[in-house]
């Protein structure tokens, strides 16, 4: 996908969207926990041993997580879907042809109130402008950056081969 596929119609970008079908490192995340935990026999000994925990029903919500085909996961994006939330400005942006919010002449206007600090993204991104503005969008994606949180997040999942040595 190009970096302009990820452009959501409120002035949002996909590729910092934890839901994102490009956003893995939850998934994964949760795939490498949900590994660990059988590996480390919690399945056998934890229904048993500990009352107050859902052994099964935490392995399924992991699961779920890791999952690329749930609910949960975005695989079209805001452009490729055909609906949103309520508040969703999808069909005022087609209306006004312009890709996003920033870019209409109206903005910011009453459908964009359901968006928090979407004026200061607006304005963020009439100052530097959309290829700049891509760009760092782009940057963000690469560094971990949710969009939701607002924060940066640097989870890397590896999943190694055991280490043996010639004589075993």
């Amino acid at each position: 996908m190009k970096p302009e596929d990820f452009i959501t119609y409120c002035g949002g970008f996909c590729g910092t969207c934890a839901r994102s079908l490009h956003y893995t490192a939850f998934r994964e995340a949760a795939s490498v926990l949900a590994e660990l935990a059988e590996a480390h026999g919690f399945h056998h000994w934890m229904p048993g041993a500990v009352k107050e925990f859902d052994y099964t029903e935490f392995h399924k919500g992991l699961d779920f997580f890791a999952n690329p085909d749930s609910w949960l996961v975005c695989k079209k994006g805001c452009k490729g879907g055909d609906s949103g939330p309520p508040f969703c400005v999808r069909d005022c942006c087609k209306q006004h042809n312009v890709d996003m919010c920033f870019e209409c002449e109206e903005f910011p206007c009453e459908k964009t109130k359901p968006f928090e600090g979407i004026v200061e993204r607006g304005q963020e991104y009439r100052k530097l402008g959309r290829e700049e503005w891509l760009r760092r969008q782009v940057g963000k994606m690469g560094q971990g950056f949710e969009c939701h949180t607002g924060e940066y997040y640097q989870i890397w999942v590896k999943r190694y081969p055991p280490t043996r040595t010639k004589n075993e």
